[in-house]
């Protein structure tokens, strides 16, 4: 019984993800280890400051198919390195599992409107960007762009954050 599906392969998770990984000073490295017939693989993703996060799954060794036992561990190690690297960085694949979400193709076409940056992040975080504006350390726009990765700013936060000036101008 021959079965056929698609999927992206780690290969195509690399390549979209990649590129915007670098602008914004990340990376991405893997862990093995093997005991017996498991395999763990852990994904670390850092930043260049040296904040980092990891996402770690354990699978058995791939034996469906007609693979030499070296096959098999390759399988899975590169199953799971997939799974770990889209797991930590949200990503979804056309071959995940919707959990019986099924999207509404007929329905409203409008766009959805991306939320702004929380403001009770921005006012917990503005005596940070404050200190490092005025010393110098980074730019309001550095900032801003920051924010923009994970959420627009409002007009008022891009205008606060612009409207502090490093020291001695």
């Amino acid at each position: 019984m021959l079965t056929r599906y698609s999927y992206a392969s780690i290969d195509d998770v690399v390549a979209a993800v990649q590129p915007v990984l670098h602008r914004y000073g990340l990376s991405y490295w893997f862990e093995q280890q093997q005991s017996g017939p498991s395999i763990t693989i852990t994904c670390n993703l850092g930043h260049v400051s040296g904040h980092s996060i990891c996402n770690t799954a354990t699978g058995s060794v791939d034996n469906t198919g007609n693979k030499s036992a070296l096959q098999q561990i390759g399988s899975t190690v590169t199953y799971l390195k997939r799974q770990t690297l889209v797991g930590i960085l949200g990503v979804a694949c056309t071959d995940d599992d919707t959990d019986g979400y099924v999207p509404d193709m007929n329905g409203d076409t409008q766009p959805q409107t991306q939320a702004h940056y929380p403001d009770a992040d921005f006012q917990r975080l503005l005596p940070e960007w404050r200190a490092s504006i005025e010393s110098g350390q980074q730019s309001a726009d550095r900032i801003i762009r920051k924010i923009r990765s994970k959420a627009p700013p409002t007009p008022q936060q891009a205008h606060q954050l612009k409207a502090i000036q490093p020291r001695g101008h």
